[in-house]
């Protein structure tokens, strides 16, 4: 699916109509107050008059409620102009391997292209590894417990009793713990093919290879 340009209409007809919905209300208020001035004027006590200056107070506060939902209305369509460029901005991204932060591995020819990376402190690493119905399937003890660099999370496709498993998404989770038994900080990334650009309240989702859908921010480079 790629980046649906009616979205963006959609986006920009709506914050439009905020706007113009609030200038209306104020242009009913604004004749209101002009109508109620008016009929106060002509009724009033020639020996006690109304002090003018109330009115021009007044008059300047409807301006400035004026100017402000105009100032709004035109920061909205300037955040629905650049959120359109966002949107477009990711679309070079469009079929490239990019590497996400991500706990999802994708099994293919009975391997993943997943990563990990520890914090310091570990001592003792493994690795649970889940299936799409959340049963635990394999366990990888003694991982490397290097800290700040990119280890490669080997697993050859099969189960703890080295049944190989079908392709498809699996989710792991990498537990490292140091010599207290406390858990180290760990990230976990994987390369996916960006398959479609999707965009949402002013964010660029990427859909990837495995049918993951992650947003920019996961992204840490791409080739």
């Amino acid at each position: 699916m790629l980046t649906n340009p009616s979205l963006i209409d959609t986006i920009g007809a709506t914050t439009t109509n905020a706007s113009n919905t609030s200038l209306s209300q104020l242009g009913d208020d604004y004749n209101k107050f002009l109508t109620l001035l008016t009929a106060q004027i002509s009724n009033q006590d020639p020996l006690a008059p109304v002090d003018s200056t109330q009115f021009v107070a007044q008059l300047a506060q409807l301006s400035q409620v004026e100017q402000a939902v105009q100032t709004n209305s035109q920061l909205e369509t300037l955040n629905t102009q650049v959120s359109a460029l966002m949107n477009l901005g990711g679309t070079d991204l469009l079929g490239r391997e990019v590497s996400i932060t991500s706990n999802v591995m994708d099994l293919e020819n009975g391997s993943v292209d997943s990563t990990y990376v520890l914090g310091a402190g570990a001592v003792d690493v493994s690795a649970r590894i889940t299936d799409p119905l959340g049963r635990v399937v394999r366990t990888l003890e003694g991982l490397s417990t290097t800290a700040g660099q990119q280890i490669a999370l080997d697993w050859d496709g099969t189960d703890d009793d080295g049944t190989p498993m079908l392709e498809g998404a699996y989710t792991v989770e990498i537990v490292a713990l140091d010599t207290a038994g406390a858990k180290v900080a760990n990230i976990v990334s994987r390369s996916a093919t960006v398959e479609d650009v999707r965009f949402n309240a002013g964010e660029i989702f990427f859909g990837l290879s495995g049918g993951e859908v992650v947003s920019s921010i996961t992204i840490q480079a791409a080739s």
